[in-house]
């Protein structure tokens, strides 16, 4: 009996124990771990009397390019999918020639590429146009970076010489701000932050990564900044101008670090990942750095565990999560209006994970609830069984 007793405390003990030790990963390691982002979407839009080799060079194109990525591309023929929501798309666009390519980021924002350039085989122009989605001079630089270092702090650069400088100074000042903390951290980071710089002369190059940001190219007038980490998560919004606060920036920095919080809102830890290929050798450093593999299925479900554990929304005062009160100075700028794209309502029903989240979250939630039950049973018993040998020894 006795040996009963000492098996179930110890067994409780362990469970307790478990309980206690925490989250062993930070905001930080999250970001790397790929779990409910939504891709971006490439869709190559054709009529009956498309040449069946166009379609050809598309697919095999798309996918060599799109192997490793977050994008995911899909032909649509106009004539046989008449119903289809996407040709929204073409309606927005006054697109009435054919093929054409239209790229669609989780938020439903959409923009076309080319396909056809004067003097160019359509194989060339379109190998570019789809290259551009995933790579670029400057992600290539984030992908340099973004294992080893922090995180990146990309800045876009303004017309005007002196605010540029005077943004990059006070964003210099706060990556060695950070670095004086780094050895304080609960894990090890190699890199303070990275800064990565987008020259006025190098906008139109770097197009698409704008457009992911929100931005278009040929609005930049003003520097903006963005803080990107883990699988290049964009954390916060894009500041604009005179948006750009030294405390606001230092409140973003200063939580990637952190070790996980429970209560941070997801939204925040999730947030829209630009698009990228995430090769197999940027994994490996993944692994090697980080010191565990962010693409094993049971990290995937320790941390979705950790998530559905926190906060789902930051609109309204009322609800807010510890990170919002950390960064009430951020959020007015949260639901600042940003130029979007029509977007077909089944697109937007399939990237929307509100529905999922709340019955993720129900479960996770009866779930504890069950096994705190279960844990007050054992106890129970347990008292009662010792209570009883007790009573028999006397």
């Amino acid at each position: 009996m006795k040996t009963k007793i000492i098996l179930i405390i110890f067994i409780l003990l362990i469970v307790f124990l478990s309980q206690a030790k925490g989250c062993e990963y930070s905001i930080r390691d999250m970001g790397f771990v790929d779990i409910m982002s939504v891709p971006y979407h490439l869709y190559f839009f054709v009529e009956d009397k498309t040449p069946e080799d166009f379609i050809s060079i598309f697919t095999e194109t798309s996918y060599t390019i799109f192997m490793d990525s977050n994008v995911k591309f899909e032909v649509v023929n106009v004539n046989k999918q008449i119903s289809s929501s996407l040709l929204e798309y073409l309606h927005f666009w006054n697109i009435e020639k054919f093929p054409a390519v239209i790229l669609v980021s989780p938020e439903g924002r959409s923009m076309v590429l080319p396909v056809s350039v004067p003097g160019k085989p359509f194989k060339e122009t379109l190998w570019s146009s789809l290259e551009s989605v995933v790579t670029s001079l400057k992600r290539k630089e984030i992908l340099n970076h973004i294992v080893r270092a922090y995180c990146i702090v990309l800045l876009i650069e303004g017309k005007n010489k002196a605010d540029n400088n005077r943004i990059y100074n006070m964003i210099a000042d706060l990556r060695r701000k950070i670095a004086k903390t780094m050895s304080q951290l609960p894990k090890r980071i190699d890199e303070p932050p990275y800064i990565v710089k987008i020259k006025q002369r190098m906008l139109k190059q770097e197009s698409v990564l704008l457009w992911s940001l929100g931005l278009n190219f040929n609005d930049v007038n003003e520097p903006c900044v963005s803080i990107i980490y883990g699988r290049g998560r964009i954390i916060g919004p894009v500041f604009k101008g005179k948006q750009i606060l030294r405390n606001r920036l230092y409140n973003i920095l200063s939580v990637i670090g952190l070790s996980c919080e429970c209560g941070l809102d997801r939204k925040w830890i999730l947030g829209t990942l630009i698009p990228l290929k995430w090769g197999e050798k940027i994994q490996a450093n993944v692994v090697k750095f980080l010191g565990f593999d962010a693409e094993s299925p049971m990290v995937k479900t320790e941390v979705s565990n950790i998530l559905s554990l926190g906060a789902y929304s930051m609109n309204t005062d009322s609800s807010k999560s510890d990170f919002d009160k950390y960064t009430e100075e951020l959020i007015k700028f949260n639901n600042e209006p940003v130029r979007t794209r029509i977007s077909p309502s089944r697109y937007r029903e399939l990237v929307t994970p509100a529905n999922v989240a709340s019955k993720s979250y129900l479960n996770v939630k009866i779930t504890l609830i069950v096994i705190g039950i279960m844990i007050l049973f054992v106890i129970t018993a347990g008292l009662y069984i010792l209570f009883r040998s007790r009573r028999r020894t006397l």
